[in-house]
């Protein structure tokens, strides 16, 4: 039987490989030897995704390689959401997220999903073409603590903007990070419609809503 640190690394190591075989023999074998199910994907997923999400980043993956692990982490989190849950400890702060009405499109949205939870969020997927109204009952329903807006199509990006309207006017636009995305979407777009920053993959989504929650970036309130 494999120790808990190297069943850790072999996790890592079969989401860079795209096992998804492997993965789930592995969350097995380390259900055996207690551990914990927040650990398995916080240290045994997250780094290996991070890895394929950085390498994509400098050209080195492919998109595909994204979406396939993205896929694998989704499955595996589906898998050991119930025993978290069960011990009496969420998954943590929920993350909702949605294509803007008039886009359909979900590959770029699904795996920015992937990579909050991966972080230790618990994500709410609306799904796609969703009304600023969708986006702002669940935020509500679900006490987000970040909204993430997806928008694809360049005539339908400006959206946002009534996304961010309607979570002001249903009073939790203070209380959460707001970030936007999609192809080609700029941080001065972003604030343009009134969102705290522009993920411009999903690796740098997460790494802006860590900056934003450090205090390293201002939300736009406060600038």
């Amino acid at each position: 039987m494999s120790t808990k640190t190297e069943i850790l690394e072999k996790m890592k190591d079969a989401v860079i490989d795209l096992d998804d075989e492997l993965l789930d023999k592995l969350i097995d074998e380390g259900l055996k030897v207690d551990i914990a199910p927040l650990e398995m994907i916080m240290e045994g997923m997250n780094p290996g995704l991070n890895i394929i999400g950085e390498g994509f980043d400098t050209g080195k993956r492919f998109m595909s390689d994204l979406i396939i692990a993205g896929d694998m982490l989704n499955d595996a989190t589906g898998k050991l959401r119930p025993l978290i849950e069960a011990g009496g400890k969420p998954m943590g702060e929920a993350m909702v997220i949605g294509t803007v009405e008039g886009d359909v499109h979900f590959i770029g949205k699904r795996i920015v999903g992937a990579v909050f939870t991966a972080s230790g969020y618990s994500v709410i997927d609306i799904g796609e073409n969703k009304s600023a109204k969708d986006f702002a009952d669940a935020a509500k329903k679900h006490n987000a603590k970040v909204v993430g807006a997806s928008a694809i199509l360049s005539p339908v990006k400006a959206y946002c903007g009534n996304v961010n309207k309607a979570l002001v006017d249903a009073g939790v636009r203070d209380k959460l990070i707001y970030i936007v995305g999609g192809w080609a979407f700029t941080d001065e777009q972003a604030e343009e419609y009134g969102a705290d920053a522009a993920g411009i993959s999903a690796v740098d989504a997460i790494k802006k809503v860590k900056l934003i929650k450090s205090g390293e970036i201002p939300m736009l309130k406060d600038r």
